[in-house]
Formats: C-alpha cells, structure tokens, sequence
C-alpha cells in the first residue's frame, strides 16, 4: 500500500486539463485562501474571528455544491453512475457537505446557552432520532429501488424542530438521515447518498420550526388548531422538498429502471416513483400531528418544555440589557443613600457648631 502510494502518478490530479484536476486544483486554491484569511484574521482583528469563519465555512459549502451539481450534470449526460477518476472528489464533497452544515449551523446561533439548555436538546434529540428510527421499521409499503411509507417515522423529528427551533431541527433530521441510510441502504454513488439520506431528511428537519413564532401571533385561533396547523404546514414544506432531492436521485442514479416501468423520460418516472411514497408518507405525519396538537396534554407538556429550554437560552442583547439593569441603582436604594447623606451632613453641623 505505501509503495503503491509512492509510485502513484499524481499529475491527473493536480492540473487544469482534467475535470478532476480542474476540481482539486481549484479547492486547493480556495482551502489556501481560507487558512491565510483565518490566519490573518487570527492575527489583526480576533474579534472578527466568528464572522470570518462563517464565511469561510459557506464558500466550502457553496463549493461542495457547485462540484456536486457539476458531477451530476456529468453524471445525467454520459450515462455514468459511479467512475473512478472522481470518486474520491465525491467523498470529499460528502464530508465538506455533512462537516460544513453542522459546523455552519453552530456558528451562526447567536443565542448563549446554559449547560441546561444544551443539555435539553441534545436529549430530546436522541429520544425522538430513536422514535423516528423504531417508528421506521413499521412500513406499510416498501418500493422496490429504495423509499417507503411509514408509520409517523418523521413525525418526531418535525415535534422536536417545533420545539427547539430551525437550526437544531436541521441538524436532528441530518443525524436521522444519516442513521437511516444503515438501515435499507440504496447508494450508487457518494452524490446520490447526500442527496437521498442526509439533505432529504435534513429538509425535514425544517418542518417544525417554520411557522410556529408567526401562527403564535394569531391569538383569536384556537390553540389546538393554531399548533396543528403550523405544525402540519412545516411538515407539509419539509417533505416536499425531501420530495425535491429524491427526484433528482432517481432521475439521474436510478434513470436506468424508467424504460422497465413503461416510461420513455426519466425525470417522469423519478416523479412518479418517489410521489409513491413520500407524500403518502408525508400525510400520514401531517394527520399524527393534528391528532397529536389536538392533546391538551400533549400541548400543555410541549410548550413546558419550550418554555424551560427559553428560560436556558438567553441573546446578546438581552443579556447586555440584563446587565445595564443590574448596574443601574434601584430609586430605594437612592432615596436611603439622600437620607445618610443628609444624616452625615447634620451630624458634621452640630459638631462643627459644637
């Protein structure tokens, strides 16, 4: 192995004449960036050392992306599922994807959390990965090239991200995503893998979140019908764009089965394939939901729980207000400091008197 490493001739990767070269080449150039521009950063004005990172962190990810679309489109019109000149470039591009996301999203909450706080949501997190991930084993109905329905397997992944909010939503679904794709595995290649597991499901993971702060808004609604709703319309967004990153799996990986099915375009038999299940299955957490806000319980434990977690939770600005209100003396406090100032002043004329 190490001689085959040594022997290996690495000029293919390293020039503009190949779209592999093209592509290590040009994120060589732009990881070189990133480091000098940290280190710069580091050096100069460390206060900005958050911001630059976030930025440095999204034209990772933008780049991941570009490269991801290009080898699909490549991919889509040579025919091609899986070659191995740039095989290494699309495990690359899975590890920059999953890495930069998690790390993205840690660095633009701008909330301080207690350990309580963290301690919350990395709990609820696992409870309802591992009721997503048992409640998935429950299908009604397994499609033959991968995808099923089931019996509210999304429904807690959706319950937690109304809980916690979008970012940690994400996150959650990106977990479960990854963790289903060891359960029934279909992957044909490291692009198709990202789209089907940890994007689709990452997307779910937006459901929650979405609608809750604005139906909370419309006092005059009932509140099981408020959260129903928003719960249900955020489930709504999030399994159709998991519907989103399915198709473009099939159309391009799985193309291949459309002429088997009767169908003469592959991005006809992708939609049709993947509506099967994933709406079927999308409705069925929609109907759990509304069954679930309809609890007065189930709300009445729910929004304890959210209410505990925003307790833990403090922004900047709030706690700087905090703190100007702790350094700002209270009017009593005043008032008894006049007093023993004018007891001093009387005492000290007496005895100058005297």
């Amino acid at each position: 192995m190490f001689g085959l490493l040594i022997g290996a001739d690495y000029t293919a990767y390293f020039n503009f004449g190949s779209f592999l070269g093209t592509t290590v080449c040009l994120g060589l150039i732009l990881l070189a960036a990133i480091v000098v521009s940290l280190g710069v950063t580091w050096f100069v004005r460390r206060d900005k050392m958050k911001l630059v990172t976030t930025i440095c962190v999204v034209l990772l990810i933008v780049y991941a992306v570009a490269v991801a679309i290009a080898n699909i489109i490549r991919d889509f019109i040579e025919g091609e599922t899986y070659t191995e000149e740039y095989q290494a470039v699309l495990i690359a591009v899975v590890v920059i994807l999953v890495a930069g996301l998690a790390v993205l999203c840690a660095l633009i909450d701008t909330r301080k959390h207690t350990g309580r706080a963290h301690t919350m949501s990395v709990v609820y997190a696992a409870v309802c990965i591992a009721l997503a991930f048992g409640l998935s084993y429950i299908k009604m109905y397994d499609a033959p090239y991968g995808g099923s329905i089931t019996l509210f397997s999304l429904l807690p992944i959706a319950l937690y991200s109304y809980m916690f909010g979008i970012r940690k939503g994400v996150l959650c679904g990106l977990v479960y995503g990854m963790l289903n794709s060891v359960q029934d595995p279909w992957v044909v290649n490291p692009l198709q893998y990202i789209l089907d597991y940890p994007l689709a499901f990452a997307a779910v993971g937006l459901s929650g979140g979405l609608f809750r702060k604005l139906f909370a808004k419309l006092k005059k609604i009932p509140d099981s019908l408020r959260d129903g709703v928003a719960l249900s319309l955020g489930i709504l967004v999030g399994v159709t764009l998991r519907y989103f990153f399915h198709v473009i799996s099939g159309a391009v990986y799985f193309g291949e089965y459309a002429a088997d099915y009767g169908f003469a375009s592959e991005w006809v038999y992708s939609f049709t394939y993947n509506a099967l299940y994933v709406f079927p299955d999308g409705a069925i957490c929609v109907l759990g939901a509304m069954i679930l806000m309809a609890s007065s319980y189930m709300r009445r434990q729910m929004y304890k729980v959210i209410g505990e977690y925003d307790r833990n939770v403090s922004r900047v600005a709030a706690k700087s207000e905090y703190a100007a209100v702790e350094e700002k003396p209270d009017e009593g406090d005043e008032a008894e400091k006049d007093a023993e100032n004018a007891r001093k002043d009387g005492s000290d004329g007496t005895k100058s008197a005297e």
